[in-house]
């Protein structure tokens, strides 16, 4: 599990201020950094009880001086490691109630943010997962539909957001740009979520497994009818909607952008021409508000301007040719690294490209340009896959001779390198895989970055574990007879912290496998769907996800859609099935919402509705919403509050997910 961060990483206790009577006090935690404790209690942490959390914004008065402390009882004067320990066991609220009992319990005890911020790992180990970026969509995004249920947290997310904004305002009264969103962290350090994430993420989530009933309300878009989608993408504050599109029946190609603004969504007005089409469309984290496009061989940034309407477009890079663009990566800590692969099949065949954003917020700079050349004599086939959180990027190169004999498989890893406590530059590290490997033909990351899954050529599946020196450690094969029928990603799935993985067997069939505590992995149970009658025997499968807590798997074929569930009690069962009849226009399709784990699915049965499963405060999984639509479901926002419908085929409808009612509330115990 990640370690959590506030404003201040690593920030365990600040030093005592000055006390009520004027006496100073130098009492600090040791090895911790000096931060004025009174505003670290105004952060205010969550008096947790057993059904709310409320936020105190005015300055807790430190303890008067306990002058007879030697006349009480020994429990005055336990050490703070071991009063650490006891009060850990404590609720938020009653760790408040406990830093006023006197000054030396006061002086031991971390301040409120902290206490937050453990209280969180704790109770809520899949906020670590939020990405830095979800805080910024909380006055528009969460904040209105945490306040439809009077969620408890409400307090304390308000008041960290105001804070965030206070500091922002003085970083640019003092002409300092932060292109780091909140976080206070190194320049081009991989971003980490904050408290603010976090905690927008725990309430979420907790907020959407909480309500019993969910009502879905249209929110139309400004959109011609003559015009098709190609792809879209949200931002990571679920604040901008982008979609490639393009005239019907013309080569026209163009960009369309939306902002959510008082409940709506209002278009924005993009300066520039798109003439090529639009081959990748994505949101960065840092910097904020930003919008990458990849095109034929050219990459360009999208800024808005201060009225927030107005959207233009700078050059990140262009790729010379014969290279063209093959997959563009946006890493968390704002670098990018674009692929670029030679149409002409000379002896350069990949080209990887590493922009590094400026300090200034003024662009991207290269920051190192690696060619790999194939050797005349020898064929060489080149695969990837990146992990943007870890700032990782893994290449694969198999080399052969005309007789395809002796093949070689070099894995390059590519991540920042360390210099100190500041990450320095890219550093490749290169691995060779001993021969009893047949090729690789596709690679996958785990969520937390720490295993690489590669599909082999020979039918089997290899798990890789990073070690330090990102070297391979196989931690697992096995066979699978899937492996070169779909990519990888839609044929496999982890659990959100790495420790479970889900591959299917067969049309019919999902094997689990888990981590154990000691680190190896070990075969779990094989999970069957019922039969479809009239399915061919080599249907092929589409996609398969496991939910971030690993308790909910769904899986979507060409004839069926299919969703496991492992409640509390009774285990692995199969929860439902939705086929697909002869005649029906649409495929069962659905869409993983991971905050709140709710499985979205349009099914023709036989009008076509969206359906709304997930697990309620007891972990069984219900049905939460059900209403008729016209076009499949394609996409969700990252808060998990938009959903999107429609394909290629049609002008795309979105919908915003709201509580029925204001009887679902919810508590945080």
């Amino acid at each position: 599990m990640h370690q959590l961060s506030g404003s201040d990483p690593g920030r365990s206790h600040p030093p005592a201020t000055k006390a009520p009577s004027g006496e100073k006090h130098q009492t600090q935690q040791p090895g911790a950094p000096g931060q004025s404790r009174t505003s670290d209690r105004r952060v205010a942490a969550a008096v947790v009880s057993d059904s709310s959390v409320a936020l105190t914004r005015t300055q807790i008065p430190r303890p008067e001086d306990q002058a007879r402390m030697d006349t009480r009882s020994p429990a005055w004067h336990l050490p703070a490691l071991v009063l650490n320990k006891i009060v850990s066991y404590l609720p938020p609220s009653a760790q408040c109630r406990c830093a006023r009992v006197c000054r030396h319990w006061y002086d031991c005890l971390p301040a409120p943010r902290v206490r937050l911020m453990q209280w969180l790992q704790k109770n809520a180990p899949v906020s670590c997962l939020a990405d830095p970026g979800l805080g910024h969509g909380f006055n528009e995004r969460v904040g209105p539909f945490l306040r439809a249920t009077q969620n408890p947290i409400l307090p304390a997310l308000t008041h960290l957001q105001q804070e965030q904004e206070q500091e922002q305002e003085q970083e640019q009264e003092h002409g300092m740009t932060d292109i780091r969103p909140a976080l206070q962290q190194p320049p081009h350090a991989p971003a980490t979520p904050g408290l603010l994430a976090s905690l927008v993420h725990f309430g979420l989530n907790r907020q959407l497994t909480r309500t019993h009933r969910l009502r879905m309300r249209p929110s139309p878009l400004d959109w011609p009818d003559v015009v098709s989608t190609s792809l879209f993408c949200f931002s990571p504050c679920s604040r901008w909607l982008a979609f490639a599109c393009q005239l019907r029946e013309e080569s026209s190609h163009y960009l369309r952008l939306y902002r959510w603004e008082r409940g709506v969504w209002q278009r924005c007005r993009m300066i520039a021409d798109v003439v090529e089409p639009v081959r990748f469309c994505r949101f960065t984290t840092v910097p904020p508000d930003t919008l990458l496009t990849g095109h034929g061989s050219t990459v360009l940034a999208w800024k808005k301007t201060q009225d927030s309407t107005t959207w233009h477009s700078t050059l990140v890079c262009h790729i010379a040719q014969p290279y063209t663009l093959k997959q563009l990566f946006s890493m968390t800590n704002g670098d990018q690294i674009v692929i670029a692969e030679n149409t002409r099949r000379e002896r350069a065949v990949l080209r990887v490209l590493l922009l590094r954003h400026t300090p200034d917020d003024k662009g991207w700079e290269t920051a190192r340009i690696q060619t790999y050349n194939a050797t005349p004599s020898l064929g060489m086939a080149a695969i990837w896959t990146a992990h943007p959180q870890s700032c990782q990027l893994a290449l694969a190169f198999t080399t052969w001779a005309e007789n395809h004999e002796n093949l070689t498989t070099e894995v390059h890893i590519w991540r920042k390198g360390r210099a100190g406590s500041h990450p320095g530059p890219w550093e490749a590290h290169k691995c060779i895989l001993p021969r009893h490997y047949s090729k690789p033909v596709q690679m996958l990351y785990s969520p937390d970055g720490h295993y690489l899954l590669g599909a082999l050529s020979s039918g089997q599946a290899c798990l890789w574990a990073l070690d330090a020196q990102c070297r391979l450690q196989e931690q697992l094969i096995t066979d699978w007879p899937y492996q070169q029928r779909g990519a990888l990603k839609a044929l496999t799935s982890f659990r959100s912290d790495g420790q479970q993985l889900a591959l299917s067997r067969s049309a019919l069939q999902v094997q689990l496998f888990y981590c154990n505590p000691d680190g190896h992995w070990q075969q779990g149970p094989l999970l069957e769907a019922p039969a479809v009658p009239h399915a061919p025997g080599d249907t092929a499968q589409i996609a398969l996800q496991l939910s971030a807590s690993g308790r909910t798997l769904v899986r979507q074929t060409a004839w069926c859609l299919d969703i496991w569930h492992q409640a509390p009690a009774a285990g692995w069962q199969h929860f439902v099935q939705h086929r697909r009849e002869e005649g029906h226009e649409f495929l069962p399709c659905y869409w993983l919402l991971q905050l709140g784990e709710l499985v979205c699915a349009t099914i023709e049965d036989p009008e076509l509705t969206l359906r709304v499963y997930g697990p309620d405060s007891r972990g069984q999984l219900v049905t939460k919403a059900c209403m008729p639509v016209t076009k499949p479901i394609s996409g969700a926002s990252p808060d998990g509050l938009s959903l999107v419908l429609g394909d290629i085929r049609y002008a795309p409808n979105v919908l915003q997910l709201t509580p029925s009612s204001q009887e679902d509330r919810c508590s945080l115990l």
